[in-house]
């Protein structure tokens, strides 16, 4: 069931909560860019495997959905190994306080693509489509369309 990214977090920060210290480990941060270049971040705790689709809306804030992804089987774990290793950073609203995620996580969009293509292909065009919707619903408040605007301008002068 797709749902919003922040009830996800939510959700994952109460299974942090009730964790072991020894099962923290276990937890494992991918992500990657992909073809419309919203962030795929795959979140995998010892029992499950969650992934948050993400865009970039303003120079500090994102909207993004997700999903549960399954499982983690030894496959999947060797995809979350691939890539670099880069600091991670991921705030999110909950009521009147914030959730503050953060780590290392590994970043290959390769290995991103390969878990949205092979493993979870069928809901890619859910979350996609939840995320154009939330978008252009975002693009009917002007203030918040400039600031999108400004933000994509700033992504294209960054590869320019």
């Amino acid at each position: 069931m797709i749902r919003p990214s922040t009830e996800i977090v939510k959700l994952l920060k109460k299974q942090w909560d009730r964790s072991k210290e020894s099962n923290r480990c276990e937890w494992r941060v991918l992500g990657g860019r992909n073809q419309k270049g919203r962030y795929d971040l795959f979140i995998s705790t010892p029992e499950r495997i969650w992934q948050l689709k993400l865009e970039q809306t303003g120079d500090k804030e994102a909207i993004g959905f997700g999903l549960e992804v399954g499982k983690p089987d030894d496959d999947l774990r060797k995809l979350f190994m691939r890539g670099a290793p880069v600091p991670f950073g991921l705030i999110s609203p909950s009521d009147e306080l914030a959730i503050v995620m953060a780590g290392i996580q590994q970043y290959s969009s390769e290995s991103t693509y390969t878990l949205c293509r092979n493993y979870i292909s069928d809901k890619q065009a859910e979350l996609d489509e939840r995320l154009d919707c939330e978008i252009e619903r975002m693009k009917s408040n002007p203030l918040l369309r400039y600031r999108y605007r400004e933000q994509k301008e700033r992504e294209m002068r960054a590869y320019l």
